[in-house]
This record gives C-alpha cells, sequence and structure tokens, in this order.
C-alpha cells in the first residue's frame, strides 16, 4: 500500500515538472499545446496548472488568436517568482547581484573589501547579501540559494579552496565564506561559473570553450551541453598553459603561463593602476598603450588558437576583457586567421554574452537549473 502511494507521488511530480518546465522553455504556450506535445490528458494537465497558479509560478500573459472557437489563454512563467543571489569573490571586492528564473540579472553592487580568511571577512560577505536583499526589496522567503564564484581551483565536492593565486590562498575551507550566510549556497570556480552562464544563454550551440579573461585568467569546457570538470576538477584551466618556456612570473607561482601575458593587471594603467584608463588611452592612441596592446594581442591570440586547435569547437571570450574588447574584436579575428592552421577565418570566435558579473549569474544559475528540474 505505502508503495502504491509514493508511485502515485511520484508520477504526480513528474507530470507538475513536465508541465511546469514545457511552459518554462516555451513561453506563451496554451493547455492544448501542453495535452499535444506532452500527450497528457487534459484533467492532468488542468490539475497541474491549478497547482501552479496556485503556487504563484504561473499567470496568464494574454490571448492566441481565435481559429474559429474561443480565443485560447496564453500561459507563462513568472520569472520574478524565484530569485537567487550570486556573488563574485575578488581580491579587491565582491560583486552581488540578483537574477530571476529566467536568469535576468538585477542591478549589481560593488563593495570594496580586500579579501582574507578570517570570521571578519565571511560577516562582511554574509551581511552584504542580506543589505542587497533588503535594498532591493527582495523578499527573502522566494530565494532559493545564493551561489558564489572564486576565482581558483576548488576540490571535488566543493568543500575547499584547494589553489586561488589571486586570492594568495591554498587549502582553505569554503566554510569560511559561507558559515554565516543563512540561504544555502553553492560555490563554483569563476570561470566554470561563467561557462555555464553562457551555456544558459545560447540555444545554439552545444559544445563550447569559455576563456575567462580578467585578473586571473581560467576556463570552462561545455561538450554536449555537459560541463567537463576533469579529473581533479581543474579541467579547461587554459590560463596556466605555458605559451613562453621560462617566460614571465605568473600568480601561481610558475613562470611563462598564459595568465602571466594576458590577465587584465597587465593592462592596468597610471597611479590608480587601472584598466579603464589604458584602453581611453589606446583610444587616443597613446603609443606607449599601443605597444603593450600589440603585445598583448600576440599572446591572447595565440591562445585562443592553441584553444581552437585543441578543442575543435566554438570558443567564447568572456571576463573583465569582455566589457573592453568590443572596439578591437574584428582585429582579435584577423590575428587569429594569420595564426590558424586549420580556419580561414575566424567564425568560431564569440563574445561573451555577459560583458559584467558572469560568474555571478552563472552560480546563481545553479539553483534556477535545480528548481527547474526538480520542482
Amino acid at each position: 500500500m505505502r508503495r502504491t502511494t509514493a508511485t502515485t507521488t511520484d508520477l504526480k511530480r513528474i507530470n507538475r515538472n513536465k508541465v511546469y518546465r514545457y511552459i518554462y522553455e516555451n513561453e506563451n504556450t496554451s493547455k492544448q499545446d501542453l495535452v499535444i506535445d506532452l500527450g497528457l490528458s487534459l484533467p492532468t494537465v488542468s490539475q497541474n496548472l491549478t497547482e501552479l497558479f496556485r503556487m504563484g509560478l504561473l499567470r496568464y500573459s494574454g490571448k492566441f488568436e481565435s481559429s474559429g472557437g474561443r480565443k485560447a489563454k496564453k500561459i507563462s512563467i513568472i520569472p520574478e517568482a524565484r530569485m537567487v543571489i550570486g556573488v563574485e569573490i575578488k581580491m579587491s571586492h565582491i560583486n552581488i547581484l540578483a537574477i530571476d528564473l529566467k536568469g535576468t540579472p538585477r542591478p549589481s553592487e560593488r563593495l570594496v573589501r580586500k579579501f582574507e580568511v578570517s570570521d571578519s571577512y565571511g560577516k562582511f560577505v554574509a551581511e552584504a547579501i542580506d543589505n542587497y536583499i533588503k535594498a532591493k526589496e527582495i523578499n527573502p522567503e522566494i530565494i532559493l540559494g545564493v551561489g558564489i564564484s572564486v576565482p581558483g581551483v576548488l576540490s571535488e565536492d566543493k568543500t575547499h579552496i584547494i589553489n586561488a593565486p589571486t586570492l594568495h590562498v591554498r587549502h582553505v575551507p569554503i566554510d569560511n565564506l559561507t558559515k554565516y550566510i543563512t540561504y544555502r549556497t553553492f560555490t563554483e570556480n569563476d570561470a566554470n561559473a561563467g561557462g555555464f552562464a553562457e551555456m544558459h544563454s545560447r540555444n545554439d550551440l552545444e559544445t563550447l570553450a569559455f576563456l575567462s579573461v580578467s585578473e586571473g585568467v581560467g576556463g570552462a569546457f561545455v561538450h554536449n551541453g555537459v560541463q567537463y570538470a576533469g579529473v581533479n576538477n581543474r579541467g579547461a584551466e587554459f590560463g596556466h598553459m605555458t605559451v613562453v618556456n621560462g617566460g614571465k612570473s605568473c600568480a601561481c607561482g610558475r613562470r611563462g603561463c598564459l595568465e602571466a601575458y594576458i590577465s587584465t593587471s597587465v593592462l592596468a594603467y597610471g597611479k590608480d593602476r587601472s584598466v579603464d584608463a589604458f584602453f581611453e588611452k589606446l583610444k587616443k592612441g597613446n603609443a606607449s598603450c599601443r605597444k603593450i596592446w600589440e603585445e598583448y594581442l600576440t599572446y591572447l591570440c595565440m591562445g585562443i588558437n592553441n584553444i581552437r586547435t585543441i578543442m575543435d569547437c566554438d570558443v567564447i571570450l568572456g571576463g573583465t576583457l569582455a566589457r573592453y574588447i568590443g572596439d578591437y574584436f574584428e582585429e582579435v579575428k584577423e590575428r587569429i586567421c594569420k595564426i590558424a592552421v586549420f580556419d580561414s577565418n575566424a567564425d568560431f570566435l564569440h563574445l561573451s554574452n555577459h560583458t559584467s558579473n558572469g560568474s555571478a549569474i552563472g552560480t546563481a544559475l545553479h539553483f534556477v537549473d535545480e528548481f527547474v528540474r526538480t520542482l
């Protein structure tokens, strides 16, 4: 008897999830669409719609044109019915934002605070999250969780930061960051999170390599819609491929890594060490900046070409650099064409859909993905 009840309950949940996911993936659908495309009976569809409306997850969004009978109502999800907080941990600051169930971000906030392994830092992050939620007038009860991106390699179970060169830490428990946060948390490498955000925002690419260029340089590889983490959870660490034997010192402690040549720190300019200042000067034709830029592009294109040659897939360029490189993107593609072995054009290269806060969005999307899969 108990087994029959469990089976019936499971079937109801499966059908509810089918209905919700169909509407999530096919905006402005009708009850008849659900019956035909899901192969469910009209009473089953109606029952599940009633429950999803009661849960505050669906709304009517107009009516379809009539084909002779009564106009069918359009049904769509309510994106803001649930929200997720995304947090980017950086060496000198943190970024906080919220996304809805469609991944649409709310305005972000940047708080200056140097990273450190301490209780006070953990309390600062938790308080900053609470203040953001209050300031944006988000109902705490609809928050699915907090996604945190970290610029470093994490343990397979996500409980430790194994190595984060730009944060200058190794073998640090994640608990130091999360123990004061009152919501569920999920922590991910920033480049992997950025890659997940790209995958979520692109329906045309099932396989892609993501190159994240910020203060640190990392990457992600997605194959047939599945992210590849690697045997030791450090797959696609493109920033630490050697491009110059015995070359410049890298934050990882080795020499000649791609990161040492294309980190945005290379472009930091003036007394404030500002990337903004560099691109302002470059745009005005500053000779010193142009010389730096020429060398920078040489190694950036080398890295992209290496990734393309090894992975043989589309490459997405993201991270902080994506915010600045739009005006020079065609130049980058032209340079790649000159060194590519197999490609006559660089149409495989794309600029990230997220020119800011991509990793915060990516970690937050973990909870959206979980919610849609398991509702």
